[in-house]
């Protein structure tokens, strides 16, 4: 989708802060290329690997029971600059480089384990049980794909579309780390958004205060089922604000389409599952939009996964070219004179890599995938990872559609294993999961590349990272699963895993041919009238797919986005000064609301976990009903915008930018 970048490029222009002063051969790094810094150390490794392992924990649960995962890079920024900041006063330390490696490998973990949630936990569905080896094979292949075959497209996408493709957590990760090491405001900011996220989610979930998620169903004349509502949380307003009015309006008009038009219509004619045929509306509106509208978004993503494909035929060709011509040129003194900043691990080493992989894939028997399952999985991973890097370029990692490019998988791989005989959706599943964690690990690379890009890391060593991370994360993923299918009972009122249930039903319907074709259809012919439309066409089927709950408070952050930015634009000088300064101060307090939110999260789960409140209430409820909860939660959205915009703007530079 090449028209998307330049798109959107006004809501991301100049929004950086050091480290985005432009030279001729793009933006100046916080640490030059000349310049030497720790950065692979020892206490990196060992501190990334150890929030490595509670990010996998916390956004499995997390992933399970809400349906999205929260990406672990700022988070793990902000607390390895807490730990940092620590060891500085006992004289060791650690350097703004040595934070990238932590947040790199503690974000492997988030990446790994929503590839892992949204396919391999769909065994569960097939009354088969989590197989730990299994699953941990299956992911480190699948991880390690993700990571190697978004190295030979590095160079075009992070460097050449610097200007086009934001990143917007990668940008966002990079401003965190500058603030942290600059000084005291962009500390007081992240802590500022980090209490508010977590005291929010500590009275919504703790103490049942109040209503995260407000929603209601209704009639208009005699058209019934119109369904809107919003789970307005401070990590998904957050990530609205990041990726902007524009594209937070591309997911909000999916959900419209689907819960505003296409669920009405399905109601009305009669189309609701026999369990739900007698209940209230907006029970009926789920139901219909489990049952057909999810197909919907699934026919859409697959029409505009492959249409980003074929989009992106040119890229895909140029890192081919680009691989064949450094495995020619390897030990060449081009290569071995390239600068630090621009050293990525060797092409011989991504290219056997991957054929080694693709090898384990048909020979290991804890895959167990065959030859055309092996094959489908390494052709599907290289190509779902080329859209998956430039589509969070643009709307940022939470809202990659991992689980849209699985059910794509899930699709192709059912339909060509069946007519090889294959009865068994678990082998469909598993080859879903490669690709899906391939996936999901290529989004999040190129988000913690593009943030190295931006203070001057070296890629090599964020790439062997991010293997390391992968690793260890795959060695525990199976295990975690495992656990929390024991505690909880994947599927149930806790964990329902609403994408894994997905990929069980699409893989079983189309080897026992119940599939809902008719729905595939006609998400398939509305992307393909967006694509003519000339209308970005993934982040609407994102829209179609989600629960309209989700995209309505990503919508408010993107509003909330244009308001402060107009807001500025009114009381700024020609150069800029206050409109910069703004939106960097929004993204660091909007970091600061996702990493409260997850950590909140950990404690949560570990609280249910360990008995201590019940799949049905919050650990510690004070016993308010239902009525004032919704109140209340209306209450405590309008506070949390009133003290994020009051935080953006508070001491704006008011002066300076007049005095220019």
């Amino acid at each position: 989708m090449e028209h998307e970048p330049s798109e959107n490029q006004p809501e991301t222009s100049d929004s950086r802060t050091a480290s985005e002063q432009s030279t001729a051969d793009g933006p100046s790094p916080y640490v030059p290329a000349g310049k030497s810094v720790a950065e692979l150390t020892i206490k990196a490794v060992g501190m990334g690997l150890a929030l490595n392992v509670v990010m996998l924990t916390a956004n499995m649960y997390l992933g399970m029971r809400s349906g999205m995962t929260i990406s672990a890079s700022i988070p793990a920024a902000v607390i390895s600059m807490g730990l940092f900041y620590g060891l500085r006063q006992v004289g060791i330390g650690g350097s703004i480089l040595e934070n990238n490696i932590v947040q790199t490998m503690t974000s492997a973990g988030e990446a790994l384990a929503a590839g892992v949630i949204f396919t391999i936990a769909g065994v569960t569905f097939l009354d088969q049980p989590i197989n730990i080896v299994n699953t941990a094979v299956v992911a480190i292949l699948g991880g390690l794909l993700g990571v190697l075959f978004m190295i030979p497209m590095r160079r075009y996408l992070i460097v050449d579309k610097h200007e086009e493709l934001p990143y917007p957590e990668g940008t966002a990760c990079a401003d965190v780390l500058e603030a942290g090491s600059r000084g005291d405001e962009g500390v007081k900011l992240i802590s500022v958004g980090f209490l508010a996220g977590f005291v929010y989610m500590w009275l919504a979930n703790g103490m049942a205060a109040f209503r995260t998620t407000i929603q209601t169903a209704f009639s208009a004349g005699e058209t019934d089922g119109f369904a809107i509502g919003g789970d307005f949380t401070p990590a998904l307003i957050g990530v609205g604000y990041i990726i902007g009015p524009r594209i937070a309006g591309y997911v909000f008009g999916g959900g419209l389409i689907s819960w505003m038009m296409l669920i009405p219509l399905l109601i009305t004619g009669g189309f609701v599952p026999e369990s739900a045929a007698d209940a209230a509306l907006m029970t009926q509106a789920n139901e219909v939009w489990e049952a057909y509208i999810r197909y919907v978004g699934a026919g859409a993503m697959i029409v505009g996964g492959f249409y980003a494909v074929v989009s992106m035929r040119g890229t895909i060709a140029d890192a081919l070219g680009t691989a064949a011509a450094e495995i020619r040129d390897s030990g060449s003194d081009a290569t071995a004179d390239r600068k630090r900043t621009q050293r990525d691990l060797p092409m011989k080493v991504v290219v056997g890599g991957a054929i080694l992989i693709a090898l384990a894939l048909v020979a290991v028997p804890q895959v167990q995938v065959g030859l055309l399952g092996g094959f489908i999985a390494v052709i599907a991973a290289f190509l779902f990872v080329a859209v998956s890097a430039y589509l969070v370029g643009v709307v940022g990692s939470s809202s990659n559609p991992v689980s849209g490019m699985a059910i794509a998988t899930v699709l192709i791989a059912a339909l060509a294993l069946r007519s090889t005989g294959v009865t068994d959706p678990v082998v469909v599943l598993v080859t879903a999961s490669v690709v899906a964690i391939a996936a999901a690990v290529a989004g999040d690379t190129s988000q913690d590349l593009k943030t190295g890009y931006l203070l001057g890391a070296t890629p090599r060593n964020q790439q062997i990272a991010q293997m390391i991370g992968i690793a260890v994360s795959a060695l525990f993923a199976g295990w975690v699963l495992s656990f929390f299918d024991q505690a909880y009972g994947i599927g149930g009122n806790t964990i329902p895993a609403p994408q894994a249930g997905m990929m069980a039903l699409i893989s079983e319907g189309v080897l026992t041919g119940t599939a809902q074709w008719g729905m595939i259809l006609i998400g398939a012919v509305f992307a393909f009238v967006l694509i003519l439309m000339d209308i970005p066409v993934l982040p609407f089927a994102v829209g179609i797919y989600l629960p309209i709950t989700l995209a309505t408070p990503i919508f408010l952050g993107g509003l909330l986005r244009a308001g402060i930015d107009r807001y500025v634009a009114r009381r700024d000088d020609e150069d800029g000064t206050l409109a910069e300064h703004a939106t960097s101060r929004g993204r660091i307090v909007a970091a600061g609301l996702i990493t409260g939110e997850a950590i909140m999260g950990i404690v949560i789960g570990a609280l249910y976990i360990t008995g201590t409140g019940n799949a049905d209430g919050a650990p510690f409820p004070i016993g308010l009903d239902a009525g004032t909860q919704s109140i209340l939660g209306v209450v405590a959205v309008v506070a949390l915008v009133a003290l994020f915009t009051a935080t953006v703007l508070w001491n704006a530079p008011e002066t300076e930018a007049t005095d220019q």
